[in-house]
């Protein structure tokens, strides 16, 4: 095996040069395209002549982006854990996972009502998520990372490909697959994406549209059939390989068709002013054409003779008519062809006939939203800006039935959702922004589910530095998803009258140099979640096991909650150091269990080789303690509360990483080493219930930009 990523390496550092000989820089951007593409970020590491952005998902806003090109971290990409290691999973590549952070969590019926695809945010992008580019050259980026051999490795390739038509229409697309075979038994996933987009980028109009077709296949194992094979080996007279460890499922799979079609486009009104080469106002041209000379900005200079001055224009937008839609075409299949005798001795509860599982449910969802935009600074008098809109849902749910005959039948049902809102906004300037936004939404019976969210920056000059005080909130009003209510399985079946949950949340983050303490209060009431059913017996060799099936539940009460993270950056010279630390209390730990601490730190050697390669050498480590950690549940492919009278512990256990990470010109590569900690029958090395984590293993992951 380490011939293998040794032979791998040797051929990627002869192969760089020609790489990099390859590549054509575009130097710089012409000036009118800098006006056009204003707030762009100004950053170093992405490459010249290439723009990125995202767009809101609700109103279409251009939100300025860095493209990812950026070295530090990039091992740890390959790792479904996430950038920090603040996720629990399966312990597979691409398995389903849920954050220890709770701030974290998706949550709210107002972001959308199918939840099966939230436990695969590490690979799924949303539209806000995607970036949408402008460049001069055809771009081109291959992404590569693995590890393991031909029966238990995980791989993942991307490929994105980006060009433009001319300076305003912009195309892309993107192939993303991901297989990551198991080192247990049966639980490989196999993840595919094709991600289609173009953007046009007009003075007066704008259109951006993406449409992202996903597959998604998760093989289920239900964890090993006891931990005491992973905490205990010598209490076995057989020395295991995690291949041979048993697993309590077998043909036991989940899988979903995740598809999304997104539009937004506006229409501006304004007019075009001239300005001279150093950014003086010189005249106004209305969208009519007429001219006159500005007299509106303390910048401006009035001159009747231009004729000398080297002017271009600029367009500035006073209104906005905007639309953007949702289409949303999703289906989740669970399906269980084990045995009979291994069904039973897995699944608590069975509502349908026959001798397999194959549930089904159809989700679609239409999510249009139409409003009026007054721009920031229209007028002197009028220094904020002003959104106001109106939304509306329409979603069709088909799940399995029973007729009056007793007969398997799929019955659908159809919700709507009508909301009207406003949004107050400051985005100009560098002292002082903000945003408040308050919707109602009606059910289309009656009116009273609500959110009003805000959120603010202020930053001034603080001893040779900035400081950054950022304040965020909402309050919240709102039914729980269509599948909290309503669920039919063959081993689960629900039709629930719940509440809506409030939760009111309050916080900020206060950043200075390289420290940042984030804080967040939040109180939640009638909280709806997931709570799993066991039910205890004696196997036939003694052996003490478990039947498992879920609910819903939803607390009658109130639970408050705190968080509070710091993150500390050190550097002396060439060693570096970085630390993230999260504290988290709940008042019910039984519904909302949180571990009380979780830390990230990272020590690292950072220099450069040579004059030209980029290096970073060093060792990583997450690390939480321990708390009755949610457990997972294949039948509806969600994170559970783990039932109250047969509950473990799980935590305090390091997971270290060793890494050496590379940059050179535009490709950047690494060689690591995770879970070096590793050793059979000490710690507990499971994030999640019955699933433990892959013993150590070598990585090797590569990026390449190509522009041409």
């Amino acid at each position: 095996m380490l011939t293998r990523y040794l032979h791998a390496l040797m051929l990627l550092l002869l192969a760089l040069p020609l790489t990099v000989s390859a590549q054509n820089i575009i130097q710089q951007t012409e000036e009118e395209e800098n006006h056009f593409l204003s707030d762009s970020l100004k950053v170093t590491d992405v490459p010249e002549g290439i723009y990125a952005w995202t767009v809101d998902g609700r109103f279409g806003i251009v939100r300025p982006a860095a493209f990812d090109t950026i070295p530090h971290l990039f091992q740890n990409e390959a790792y479904t854990d996430g950038m920090y290691g603040q996720y629990n999973f399966l312990g597979n590549l691409g398995s389903p996972r849920l954050s220890r952070i709770f701030t974290e969590r998706k949550s709210g019926t107002f972001n959308g009502q199918y939840i099966f695809a939230d436990p695969y945010d590490f690979f799924l992008t949303q539209p806000d998520q995607l970036l949408f580019t402008n460049t001069k050259s055809p771009f081109t980026n291959l992404t590569y990372h693995e590890c393991g051999g031909k029966q238990t490795g995980e791989d993942r390739f991307r490929a994105l490909f980006a060009v433009n038509v001319n300076k305003r229409l912009g195309l892309g697309f993107k192939i993303d697959y991901l297989y990551g075979r198991g080192y247990y038994d049966s639980q490989s996933t196999s993840q595919f994406n094709a991600t289609v987009w173009g953007s046009y980028r007009g003075r007066r109009y704008q259109l951006h549209t993406a449409y992202f077709a996903n597959h998604l296949k998760t093989s289920e194992n239900g964890g090993i059939e006891s931990d005491n094979y992973i905490n205990s080996p010598e209490s076995y007279p057989t020395k295991y390989g995690t291949r041979d460890y048993p697993v309590n499922l077998n043909k036991t799979y989940n899988k979903q068709d995740v598809n999304t079609f997104f539009l937004t486009h506006r229409l501006n009104f304004g007019f075009t002013r001239q300005e001279d080469e150093n950014g003086n106002i010189v005249r106004i041209k209305s969208d009519k054409g007429t001219s006159r000379f500005a007299t509106i900005d303390r910048k401006e200079t009035e001159k009747e003779d231009t004729d000398s001055l080297t002017l271009h224009d600029v367009y500035i937008p006073v209104a906005s008519i905007f639309h953007t839609m949702r289409f949303d075409h999703n289906n989740r299949r669970f399906m269980s062809n084990a045995s009979a005798l291994i069904q039973g001795n897995y699944f608590n509860d069975f509502y349908l006939p026959g001798d397999s599982t194959n549930d089904y449910t159809r989700y679609y969802r239409l999510d249009n939203t139409l409003g009026l935009e007054l721009h920031e600074g229209m007028t002197r008098w009028l220094k904020t800006g002003l959104r106001l809109f109106a939304r509306y849902e329409f979603y069709k749910y088909t799940l399995p039935q029973l007729d009056s005959n007793g007969l398997l039948t799929r019955e659908s049902t159809t919700e709507h959702y009508l909301s009207l809102g406003a949004q107050l906004y400051k985005e100009q300037g560098t002292t002082f922004r903000y945003h408040l936004l308050g919707e109602l939404r009606s059910t289309g019976r009656a009116w009273g589910q609500f959110n009003v969210e805000a959120d603010a920056t202020l930053q001034f000059p603080f001893l040779r530095d900035t400081l950054r005080v950022m304040l965020d909130g909402y309050i919240r009003n709102e039914q729980p998803s269509f599948y909290l209510r309503h669920y039919h399985g063959r081993n689960a079946w629900w039709d629930n009258d719940l509440g809506n949950q409030w939760s009111i949340r309050a916080g900020g983050r206060l950043s200075w140099k390289e420290t940042a303490l984030t804080f967040h209060i939040e109180n939640i009431r009638r909280y709806a979640y997931f709570q799993e059913n066991q039910t205890p017996y004696t196997a036939s060799d003694g052996t003490q096991r478990a039947t498992y099936g879920v609910s819903v539940a939803q607390k009658s009460g109130s639970l408050q909650l705190i968080t509070a993270s710091l993150s500390q950056n050190l550097a002396v010279g060439p060693l570096h150091w970085d630390n993230v630390l999260t504290f988290q209390a709940t008042t019910d730990r039984d519904a909302l269990p949180l571990p009380a601490f979780n830390l990230y730190t990272n020590l690292y050697l950072k220099f450069r080789f040579a004059r030209v390669l980029d290096t970073e050498i060093g060792a990583d480590m997450r690390f939480f303690t321990r708390y009755y950690a949610p457990t997972y549940s294949p039948i509806i492919g969600q994170y559970a509360s783990q039932d109250l009278e047969n509950r473990i512990k799980l935590g305090s256990y390091p997971i270290i990483n060793v890494y050496a990470n590379f940059h050179l010109k535009r490709t950047r590569f690494y060689v690591a080493a995770s879970h070096v900690n590793y050793s059979n029958g000490a710690g507990r090395p499971f994030l999640v219930p019955h699933h433990p984590l892959n013993r150590f293993t070598l990585r090797l992951g590569v990026s390449w930009n190509f522009i041409n």
